[in-house]
């Protein structure tokens, strides 16, 4: 199988990501923070010795404030739900995914808090910064802005966007599902207020784990109420992080393989995988581009501005079906609406869809080779 569907997770996973969780049932499987067995100890010591590397991946100083969700959904949801929970107004862009619109969406519909949709300008980030500075209103609370667009790889000026927000005394939330791993971002640095990460994407990590770094913690509430192994007797749930946010039972093997991905991250290094990404997606681009019956949606991707996400379609076939052909030809890639209505409604495919090839760091040159010959031969069969 050729695999390019890395937007969605990454595949294969490292070995090392692989051994890790593997080592956590053998050496790993208690439960942390709840016992003071030797294995328990043992595990809660992994558990914070992840919980800090996260933490200074980020750039975030106090490793408290990382806390470990189930996916970046969640993490997201904790950070909308708490800061709409008391009203105020969101700025969000149109290239969010639906993980950001329709937490905003069910707090308007409960009359909690409102938010506007800001135009993104494809390659031109002053144009998008100043977009998101006309709607900033007396009671806007947060800025909220996807670091790339999972569908079209569209970057957002994210550092660009967190000034703008503090010059106006606005939170900053950044969304580093598409671009954690790739893309640097050190929240000292930035001023970024919260960054929800998913595990299981550029991280390299298992399915299953996701990161919500907070620089403003004391914002946060609870959305899970049980267990966290402090405070028993009290039948108030902990005020402080990550106990706060960490009810229950922690995905210690989940924890473990994605401490192993950042690992992998680091040592390869951010800037080299974007570069060996965008070039695979810049030659994958250029042959597609040349197909007379294809379609592509956005401009040649450059680093600076593009992720390394390829959307297209062949003919009159929809994303779907485009899809389809190449999972029969051995292909991974996803086709339809990808989560993500406000980009289609941007970019006019929330009828047709699109086709989404996503390179991952894993991806050759090899396989970007054998993908275009496949695509080529579908083109000509339609």
């Amino acid at each position: 199988m050729l695999y390019f569907d890395n937007a969605a997770t990454t595949f294969p996973k490292p070995a090392s990501v692989r051994k890790a969780v593997e080592e956590a049932f053998y050496c790993f499987g208690a439960n942390p923070g709840r016992s003071g067995h030797k294995m328990g100890m043992e595990t809660a010591k992994k558990v914070f010795e992840a919980r800090k590397k996260a933490a200074d991946f980020f750039g975030l100083s106090e490793s408290e404030n990382l806390v470990f969700t189930k996916n970046c959904t969640e993490a997201l949801n904790i950070v909308l739900m708490s800061i709409g929970s008391e009203g105020g107004h969101f700025i969000i862009s149109d290239l969010e995914h639906n993980s950001v619109l329709r937490p905003l969406f069910e707090l308007k519909k409960l009359g909690k808090a409102d938010f506007s949709v800001a135009e993104v300008f494809e390659s031109e980030p002053e144009k998008t910064v100043e977009s998101f500075r006309k709607l900033i209103r007396s009671d806007t609370k947060m800025i909220v802005a996807t670091g790339s667009s999972n569908v079209f790889g569209i970057k957002l000026p994210i550092k660009m966007l967190a000034k703008l927000a503090h010059e106006n005394g606005i939170l900053f939330l950044a969304d580093m599902a598409q671009t954690a791993g790739s893309e640097h971002m050190d929240m000292e640095k930035t001023g970024v207020d919260f960054i929800c990460a998913p595990g299981h994407k550029g991280l390299l990590g298992p399915m299953g784990t996701g990161i919500l770094a907070a620089k403003r913690p004391e914002l946060l509430k609870p959305h899970l109420f049980g267990g966290t192994g402090s405070y028993s007797l009290l039948p108030n749930q902990p005020e402080d992080l990550p106990e706060m946010l960490e009810s229950g039972t922690l995905n210690v093997p989940g924890i473990c393989g994605l401490f192993a991905g950042i690992e992998k991250v680091v040592s390869e290094g951010e800037d080299k995988i974007s570069e060996r990404e965008i070039g695979l997606a810049q030659k994958l681009y250029s042959e597609i581009s040349k197909i007379k019956n294809a379609t592509l949606f956005t401009g040649f991707p450059e680093k600076e501005t593009h992720s390394a996400v390829v959307s297209f379609v062949l003919g009159d076939l929809s994303g779907e079906k485009t899809a389809e052909k190449l999972s029969e030809k051995g292909v991974a890639s996803r086709g339809g609406f990808h989560c993500s209505a406000l980009a289609h409604q941007k970019m006019n495919t929330e009828k047709r869809g699109t086709c989404r090839l996503s390179i991952g760091p894993l991806n050759t040159e090899e396989e970007i080779l054998k993908l275009i010959g496949i695509i080529h031969g579908i083109s000509k069969n339609i």
